[in-house]
Order: structure tokens, then sequence, then C-alpha cells
């Protein structure tokens, strides 16, 4: 399928794979997309300027902080990733019909004519896949093509909303693109008089022919003059701004114009520095309103279908998108004058020149006849009876990537292809942008959305999994039933039911070519102190601190597909605990932080003490509270009579050790690169022996488990079979 996408200010159309269909949304083979003079437009624009030619000082500023905090590769990295341009998606606003609906899915069947919104779901494209909550029914098919402009009309009615108006006000419209000229019917739909303004002739005349009950023009020396002067000297009793610039004029302008008591309501990107005497002076309420409506943004309305309750939050963005299209179905809207021009999918940088050199208001994407057959949601099939065979020695090692993140763009994807005879031969993400983007940048071959095709055609040897939290364990194993090896960001699992299925399968595969990316233990300094206190006669004692930082709880590691931090995170330092002793643990404790702020999260802010068969404690202090500047990692290591700090592993110090032990570092290495470097070395052997023996990896599972269920129920202790 065909799909629109932005490459350094070039509008490219690329041939990639359908989108990947989640349970709590449909997809829609569109008909129609639109193109607007706004935010697309303001995008290709941005994109189109010197990336290092803007605010020199900060951007300095950040590679200093980069290169401190993740090394001067990982810093390359990001840098040339951003030299050669990350693809992003263009469009927001399109109609079609639905050829597949989610397991959840409640209101859309196969056949149903739709409009969608939302940037990254709306797309330039052949087929988009769309959250339920993002779709509204067309019920009569000759309004499809301009049902196309929905996400313009929800937008410009939670404009009207927030001004709360009423019969007979006098509303200005400011900026007469075509979100102004929607404004402009809308607010005549609802008995108001309309003012336009714009600087462009045609769209004055335009907003005339829609209903405005006078329009002037914004480089009029007269125009506030004027405007005034029409309300009988009061002015308006609402100004809606729906133009875009950087400028402070339009504000001020707006104040001018609108009546004491009345009220601003920002839709546009506009420049708000406000001169204080005449707002006050005025008590204008100044109000800004959120794209299409309550629901915007909100991860749980927007992609999980948690509708808000219709007593308490009567307009919704999608109630907003129906109630838009209602009015255009019963004929209240005449959008004839506003969608004059239409282009196909092939023509389409045409179309945004011509919009940018503002020629059109806006242009309709068409995408010829649509013959898609309905098909049923895809499943995810795996080959249990493949066994894994190891790449051929001296033959290069094919590897797909699940997940195309900060993490593995940064700090995965780096180590990986430098390693020799091995090669990153696809990426795999929800998001194809961010597939095809990581592609360009290491030369895999393939850009995927579904994991499931890596398992095509012989396509790769290795998978590495890196993709948000929930999915790691269903993404590894369907791998390993697939005869692939395996390499997982942490954690490996996120509850008991997912570890038994591990614990299930390396029963029947003992050798699975499996590891997970618990680093620390590879980490330099780590191996020095390994050596250290193998050598010891009592027992050991360890104290870590975790100084993580605030995450607030819309964050996706709070989230259920992140699983929380001591499952994302903490599992890494647990895991370094167990090898560090290299003892069975036999019990665990738990104290977490009792809030009344539910900012504060107990998985975020605990004490963890696991006691080991040898009599060796360990203490896992983990917090969000700290300040940043107080270094994120500590561990203080006791033991005969010697101890030794380590510091965000850049600096090491040992008390009663020979003065050598002692070691800084000007980068702080935690061992990815080690670890990574020996699994990759041991793919290619018969059998394969996994860097991280696999009852040592169910053993921190297992605890990581059980001190995140104590941590959330309060705190607690647990004695260990």
């Amino acid at each position: 399928m065909r799909q629109v996408f932005l490459d350094r200010g070039t509008i490219v159309v690329k041939e990639v794979c359908r989108p990947l269909l989640d349970d709590y949304s449909v997809l829609v083979s569109v008909h129609y997309s639109y193109i607007s003079s706004g935010i697309e437009v303001a995008a290709i624009n941005n994109s189109r300027q010197s990336l290092f030619l803007s605010n020199i000082p900060k951007k300095i500023e950040k590679v200093l902080s980069s290169i401190s905090a993740q090394g001067i590769e990982s810093t390359t990295t990001l840098i040339k990733g951003k030299l050669r341009g990350e693809l992003e998606t263009l469009g927001y606003s399109c109609s079609g019909h639905v050829i597949a609906t989610g397991k959840k899915v409640k209101n859309f069947r196969t056949g149903d004519l739709v409009a969608c919104a939302g940037s990254g779901f709306a797309n330039h494209a052949d087929i988009v896949c769309v959250p339920e909550n993002l779709v509204v029914r067309i019920h009569k098919q000759e309004y499809l093509k301009q049902s196309c402009v929905t996400t313009l009309g929800a937008t410009a009615m939670q404009g009207l909303r927030r001004a709360n108006v009423q019969i007979g006000e006098c509303v200005c419209v400011w900026g007469l693109g075509m979100l102004g000229q929607l404004t402009v019917q809308l607010a005549k739909c609802a008995g108001c008089n309309v003012v336009g303004v714009d600087i462009l002739p045609d769209r004055l005349s335009m907003a005339l022919e829609c209903g405005a009950n006078a329009v002037y023009d914004a480089t009029d020396a007269d125009v506030i003059k004027d405007i005034v002067f029409c309300t009988g000297q009061y002015g308006v009793d609402v100004t809606i701004i729906t133009a875009t610039s950087k400028s402070d004029a339009i504000i001020q302008q707006a104040i001018q114009v609108t009546r004491k008591k009345g009220k601003i309501i920002v839709i546009g990107d506009v420049g708000m520095n406000m001169d204080r005497n005449p707002l006050y002076n005025k008590e204008i309420d100044v109000l800004v309103s959120c794209s299409y409506g309550p629901g915007r943004y909100d991860q749980l309305y927007e992609q999980k279908s948690q509708d808000y309750p219709y007593p308490y939050v009567r307009w919704t963005e999608n109630r907003n998108m129906q109630s838009f299209v209602d009015l255009l179905e019963n004929g209240r809207l005449n959008l004839d004058p506003l969608i004059t021009s239409e282009t196909p999918l092939e023509r389409i940088a045409y179309a945004y020149e011509q919009i940018v050199h503002k020629k059109q208001l806006g242009m309709v994407i068409s995408y010829g006849p649509k013959t898609v057959e309905p098909e049923g949601r895809s499943t995810n099939l795996v080959n249990h009876s493949t066994q894994y065979i190891p790449a051929r020695k001296g033959g290069m090692t094919s590897v797909g990537i699940v997940g195309a993140g900060g993490f593995a763009k940064v700090t995965l994807m780096p180590i990986i292809s430098k390693l020799c005879d091995v090669k990153i031969n696809a990426v795999v993400d929800t998001d194809i942008a961010r597939s095809l983007s990581a592609s360009k940048l290491y030369g895999a071959a393939n850009a995927l959305v579904d994991d499931n095709d890596l398992f095509k055609d012989d396509l790769i040897d290795v998978v590495i999994v890196s993709s948000p939290h929930k999915f790691h364990s269903q993404q590894a194993l369907r791998a390993l039933h697939n005869g692939k090896a395996v390499f997982m960001e942490k954690p490996m699992v996120t509850d008991f039911e997912e570890l038994n299925e591990f614990r299930n399968y390396f029963k029947s595969n003992p050798h699975a070519p499996v590891c997970v990316d618990y680093n620390r233990s590879f980490a330099p300094f780590v191996s020095k102190i390994k050596s250290a206190v193998d050598q010891r006669t009592s027992p050991l004692m360890i104290h870590y601190r975790v100084n993580a930082g605030y995450l607030p709880k819309d964050h996706w590691e709070q989230t259920e597909i992140g699983a929380g931090r001591i499952i994302g995170e903490a599992c890494h330092i647990i895991d370094l605990f167990c090898y560090l002793i290299n003892s069975k643990p036999v019990s665990v404790s738990v104290e977490s932080l009792h809030s009344s702020k539910d900012m504060l999260f107990p998985t975020d802010n605990f004490s963890a003490q696991i006691h080991f068969s040898d009599g060796s404690i360990t203490t896992l202090l983990y917090t969000s509270l700290g300040h940043y500047r107080l270094g994120k990692e500590r561990m203080e290591l006791f033991y005969d009579s010697k101890s030794i700090v380590v510091h965000d592993y850049v600096r090491m110090t040992g008390y009663g050790l020979p003065s050598s032990f002692s070691t800084t570092s000007t980068i702080a290495d935690k061992g990815h690169e080690a670890l990574i470097t020996s699994f990759f070395d041991n793919v290619k052997k018969t059998p394969f022996v996994t860097p991280i023996p696999l009852d040592h990896l169910i053993q921190v599972a297992e605890l990581t488990l059980l001190i995140d269920k104590l941590a959330c129920e309060g705190g607690g202790s647990k004695e260990l079979s």
C-alpha cells in the first residue's frame, strides 16, 4: 500500500506494508483525505529549516548533556539520525470504509462508511488503523468526500463550545483558512452574527459566501475601528483565533476588538505575549481550545476506548466529530465553496506546494477506485515444530529488530551494527515511520509493522525484542517457536503467567537460544568486583540506591504496557545481586512509600531486602523523589573488612583493596556491548550457550515479580521455596 511521508522537507510516497490492527481499532480503506493550510504546512516549513541554524546554544547544551549521560557513540548516533532525517507521517483527517475491526471494537462493522481523525492515525495512506474513539459513522455515501474534513470540523466545533456562544452574540473569526471557514458556518448554525478577518481577498469573499455578516482585511489600518464600529462601539462578544502566526499582533488585535468581559478563544498557533493593561481593563477571558475536544491526547480514551460518561462530559472529541457529520448530512453546512480542488495521491507533492504558496485553501486527496475485500483480523500463527538452527559458521547472521524506540536506536542498534558478520536486515515497529527511519539509518532491507513477517522466507536468524515491556514475552516466545535466537531488552516477563510459560519452555528446551539484557553484570566495574568478592570468607552486604527521577502517571512505563518501574527497571539490580552473591535467595522483604498523593507510585519508591542462603543480604532503595544532580545509581558493598563504592559506573573506589582496584571512567559503561557481543559470539555455536543461564533468568524474573507484588500491596515479606 501507499503512504505519504515527510523526509527532510520533501513529500514522498512510499510503498509500505499495511498497518497492524490492534484490539481497540479499525482498519479503514481510505477514499479521501484532506490537506489544510495549518498544521501540516507548518510541519513542512519546520522540516525545511536547517537543523543547526536556530537556537545554537540550546542545541550545544543538549549535545553535551547527551554525551555526559549516554556517551559519545550514542550521541553521535542521535546526531546522524537527525542529519539524515527521520521520516514523519502526514495527515490527520480522512474518510473511507471499514475493512477490519479489532476484537474489542463494539460500534463498527466491516463495510461501514466512516470519517477518521488523529495525527499518526488518519494518515495520507491507502489503509489506516484508527482507534475506535477517533472514528465516526457516515450514513450517506454522497457525503463521503466532504466528511474527510471532519477533523477540522470537530476542531472548529470545540472552539465554539469553549466560547459557550449564545443566540444573537457577535463572533469574530480571525483567520479564514479551512478551519476559520468552518467556524464561520458553525457560528451561524448557533445563531450568531459573524465577522470574518483575513489578509487574503479570496478568503474574505468565501466567508461572505459561507454566511458571514461582514468581513474585514486585517492589513487595513482601520480594521479595529471598523469592527468595533459595526458592533455599536461595544466590541464583539467572542473572538475566535484560527490563524497561524508567530507574531503577537493577532492576539493584541483580538483584545482590541473584543468587548469588556468578552472572550478570546485561541485555536490557531499564534504568539501569546499580551499587553496586560487592555486585558486587565476589559477583564477578557482568554481560553485555549484543545483540538477536537475532551479526550484528545488521553491514551485511555483514544487508544483503549474508555469513553467519558455522557451526563458529565457531554461533548467529547468523538461526539464533536459525530455532531459535525450530522450537520453535514442534514444540509446545515455548505462545503461546496470550500472543497473545490481534488488531486490523486500520486500528485500529493503538487497539492502541498499549492497550499504552501496559498493558491488553495486546502485540497482533497483521492485514492482511486476501491476494490479491497473485507477481511478479518490477522492471527499470530507460530510453528511449534521448528527448532533453532545456528547461523552457518563463517556466514552472515541476519537480525530483525522488534521495536524501533529510543533505546533500540541509541544503544542496541549501534552496537549490533558494528559486529562482524552481523547484519540488521529488518526493523519492525507498529509505527511504520519509525521502521522506515531506523531501516534507512542502519541499511536494513525490510521495514515492517508485524513481527510475524520476520518468519517468512527465512528473513532473519536472530530477533532483538525491544518493544514496550508488555509485549516482550509473547514476541520472544513466538520467535523461539519459529526457530530464531532471541535477545530481549529487559524485562523477560511482566506477570506470573508469562513466567510459567517460559519455565515450561525452558524445561523442554534446555539450550534455548535466548538472552535478556541484564547488562549491569557485564559492566567492566562489576567484572572487577566479581573477581574480588568471589574470594570473600564472610557473607556479602550490598546497598544499591537508584535515584530514578519522577515519571508522571501517564508515562508509558507507568501504564499496563510498561508494567511499572520494578518490573521494567529494578530487575537490572535484582539480577546484579544474584550474580554477585551467587547463592540461592531464601526470603524477600519490601516496604513501599505510603502517600495520599496519587502522583507517587509504590513501585517508584520502595526498599527491598533479599536474604540469601549463604547469609548475604542485599538492599535496593529505589526512589523518584530525589534531585538529579545527586546522580542516578550508587552501590556500596561490604565484606571481609573491605568496602567498595560505585558511583554511576564512572567512579569505583575500593577500601581495603589494592590501590589499582579503584577506577574512574569518562563514560558510564554498564555492560551493554560486552553482553551483546557475547550473545552473538554464541549464536553460531551448537549447542547455544547463553551468556546468562536460563535458571538465573527464571530466578530474577520470579524475584522481580514478587517484589513488585509486595510493593503494590504496601509492603510485606515472603519466604522462598
